[in-house]
């Protein structure tokens, strides 16, 4: 570690003397936007390394912790190259910097995925064949964020709270289009309150929605602003319901068709988790087709997110529109597309496997004749 500390010394003095010297002209470009492949030498990817630390706002305690973290981004840095070398289409999804960078995998999944176990259910598992005569009009695309009913991208921070934010952005849609207002919930009620879930490990969507059936509802991130830990439940704050929901549908560990999931999409924003790799944790536009996921045999996942609409590219590609909870600057403005109709059973990355939406009123779709919790 010292000879590596010894050799960056003179090359960060000579960015910093370059900093103080003269402005940079890569002051008004974001990194996500620059050809990684102009930065070769390890001179210039020490550059790369600390226009992205500026823009990203990171900071470390001593040069030992940087030395280290450089190691990690260049590693980091030569996988994104790989990956985006391989893409024969503009529309094949693009990996690039993002504040994941100076991580490993490794280290990223213990913070922000959590394998979550097979959920032991409250209520009853919809397993069943949806034929909603409703949907076979359905558009070829649709997008709930121009209708409305989708609140901004919200950041989990370091807390393994997805599940909260998908639940939350969930019921945030059902009630725009339901009651036509748009509200913004508290996701930190949910993971200081829902006693079922494990808060900043890991949790289950649906386990959420069943508890604001019971508490009579949820209130709002004014009212119960986040702190991304796991602090005890404020059961004042919880009280203060600014909207309910009547019950929820989901499914687990049996994957639904795509047809069926796009009819849900089409029906509300839905709940869905999926697995997470390092490809994913890297992604910055096109369409995501999760080659990493390929070797995953079995129905499991490590991160909740909400489908929000589905589409197709001009090549005929289909997709989810899918809200992530990273912030806006990761991925496209905070969303993925992912891959639909790949003839997998699974869909890509396990998107099929597990699932949810709240009803709220008599928004539930009759002709599916889903098992409900109610």
């Amino acid at each position: 570690m010292s000879s590596l500390v010894t050799k960056l010394l003179p090359l960060f003095l000579v960015w910093y003397a370059s900093i103080c010297l003269a402005s940079s002209v890569h002051d008004e470009y974001s990194i996500s936007n620059l050809d990684l492949d102009m930065f070769t030498s390890e001179k210039e990817v020490f550059h790369l390394f600390q226009m992205w630390k500026k823009e990203t706002e990171r900071e470390y305690q001593t040069l030992e912790e940087e030395t280290a973290r450089f190691q990690i981004f260049k590693s980091n840095l030569k996988y994104i190259r790989e990956k985006n070398a391989k893409r024969k289409s503009p529309n094949d999804s693009r990996l690039g910097l993002n504040k994941f960078s100076d991580m490993s995998y490794e280290e990223f999944s213990k913070i922000y995925l959590h394998e979550i176990e097979e959920p032991i259910t409250e209520g009853n598992n919809s397993q069943g064949i949806l034929n909603d005569a409703s949907c076979r009009n359905a558009p070829s695309s649709w997008d709930w964020r121009t209708k409305g009913a989708v609140t901004y991208v919200k950041d989990q921070g370091r807390c393994g709270s997805c599940w909260a934010f998908s639940a939350t952005g969930a019921i945030e849609g059902i009630t725009r289009i339901v009651s036509k207002w748009l509200p913004d919930l508290s996701e930190q009620q949910l993971i200081s309150c829902v006693t079922s879930n494990k808060g900043c490990k890991g949790g289950w969507y649906h386990k959420a929605f069943h508890y604001v059936m019971n508490n009579g509802g949820i209130t709002s991130e004014a009212h119960y602003p986040y702190t991304a830990d796991d602090s005890a439940c404020n059961y004042a704050r919880a009280q203060k319901i600014i909207t309910t929901i009547d019950g929820y549908t989901y499914w687990h560990n049996n994957p639904i068709s795509e047809s069926s999931l796009r009819c849900f999409v089409y029906k509300q924003p839905v709940s869905v988790a999926l697995y997470v790799t390092a490809e994913f944790k890297s992604y910055a536009g096109g369409i995501f087709k999760g080659n990493d996921c390929l070797g995953i045999r079995s129905c499991k996942s490590n991160h909740a997110v909400l489908i929000v609409g589905y589409g197709s590219s001009h090549d005929g590609r289909d997709y989810w529109i899918v809200k992530n909870s990273w912030g806006p600057k990761w991925g496209k403005q905070g969303y993925i597309l992912i891959k639909r109709n790949t003839g997998s059973t699974r869909g890509v990355c396990n998107i099929n496997c597990f699932g949810a939406y709240p009803i709220k009123g008599n928004n539930e779709i009759p002709a599916l004749k889903l098992a409900t919790s109610i």
